[in-house]
């Protein structure tokens, strides 16, 4: 975690997404879906779009709620959210 936060410090995001991805599976860390959300939003600001996707799923599966939050997609995946709600119940 400490070599991850110097580098979320820097603003690279894929530690900011991997920050995220510890405290939401509770590696290392006390499991913990709002902070997720917070580095996740942190790295989603820098356009990676693993971030948004978790954010996403996190929303879906009720783990956070989703009032004012925003996304915005760097690609077009065609994708609409009733296909995303429809892959998270496979």
């Amino acid at each position: 975690m400490q070599w991850y936060l110097r580098a979320a410090d820097q603003d690279l995001d894929v530690a900011q997404l991997n920050i995220g991805g510890l405290y939401e599976n509770g590696y290392g860390v006390p499991q913990d879906y709002d902070k997720a959300f917070e580095w996740y939003q942190k790295a989603a600001d820098q356009g990676n779009q693993e971030a948004s996707n978790r954010i996403g799923k996190l929303v879906m599966n009720g783990k956070i709620n989703d009032e004012d939050i925003v996304i915005y997609s760097t690609q077009e995946t065609g994708l609409t959210l009733g296909d995303l709600e429809n892959s998270s119940e496979n």
